[in-house]
């Protein structure tokens, strides 16, 4: 939770920047008359000299972002429920790329979490050296979203805060961000309320970005579920057993099956996974 001071500042930066406050979709093109195509630099998580500025990528848009303020967590917390006990009991393969290596993970604010849309993106976040309200140094890094709050910009894991910015105390910093693919990891699905043939409710993780529509297909029958929050899906049943896939639309339109679930089994305990 951010302190009220830290409110103010941010307030106060966002009076001269360039920050969207309404629809979600406002962040993500067309957001500031600046975000012009620009040449793209190639620096895959790049750590220039102390005093070395770097260009705007191509395509990217201005926020502000913040340091996760809360202690470091071996796995961090997060609303999109992909870091959750229940959620990796059997494995946790889409935290690979973000959550363990490097711990370049990110919240969002409200407006942008889109209900959960966000969870699983990857951004690429750049830091161009331009006037913050701490000291640091240009720099990059692809982070992944898990979480959300009542901010204004991006509020990152310390680690990459630090990869990003050369700050390990924090601050306000410029940025610069756009939509990446993620690295990718095979889609799971973990079954979040286990042994019941007549409700389920199910997490989605990995794949190459985040998901806007899950269906199930049990037994024969096609059954669409509906987001709970964060990355979590859930439908009503009617007590049918037998063979079952999933179908996972991502935020880009395509479409990736998840099959042979089980072993042909249904209803499975909680924790169960298929990838």
């Amino acid at each position: 939770m951010k302190s009220r001071v830290e409110k103010i500042a941010i307030f106060a930066f966002l009076a001269f920047g360039c920050i969207p406050h309404s629809h979600a979709e406002r962040w993500l093109q067309d957001v500031c008359d600046f975000a012009s195509p620009r040449d793209e630099v190639d620096f895959e998580n790049s750590i220039p000299g102390d005093n070395e500025q770097i260009s705007i990528p191509a395509g990217s848009v201005k926020a502000v972002m913040t340091r996760w303020q809360t202690p470091t967590h071996p796995i961090p917390p997060g609303s999109c429920q992909l870091t959750q006990p229940a959620s990796i009991a059997q494995g946790s393969s889409w935290l690979e790329p973000y959550t363990f290596n490097g711990t370049r993970v990110c919240a969002v604010p409200i407006e942008m979490f889109q209900d959960g849309l966000e969870c699983g993106t990857c951004y690429e976040i750049t830091y161009t050296g331009e006037k913050a309200t701490n000291p640091g140094r240009a720099g990059k890094a692809t982070v992944q979203v898990i979480n959300h709050g009542d901010i204004r910009g991006f509020d990152c894991q310390p680690e990459v805060f630090e990869e990003i910015t050369g700050n390990s105390v924090g601050g306000i910093f410029p940025v610069y961000f756009k939509r990446v693919d993620c690295i990718f990891t095979p889609p799971t699905v973990v079954v979040l309320t286990g042994d019941n043939a007549f409700y389920t409710k199910v997490l989605v993780a990995g794949g190459h970005t985040s998901v806007k529509a899950v269906s199930m297909n049990l037994g024969g029958k096609r059954i669409h579920l509906s987001r709970v929050s964060g990355a979590t899906w859930a439908a009503n049943l009617d007590g049918q057993s037998g063979a079952t896939s999933f179908a996972l639309t991502y935020r880009d339109g395509t479409v990736e099956e998840v099959s042979g679930c089980f072993g042909g089994r249904w209803p499975v305990a909680t924790s169960s996974q298929c990838s």
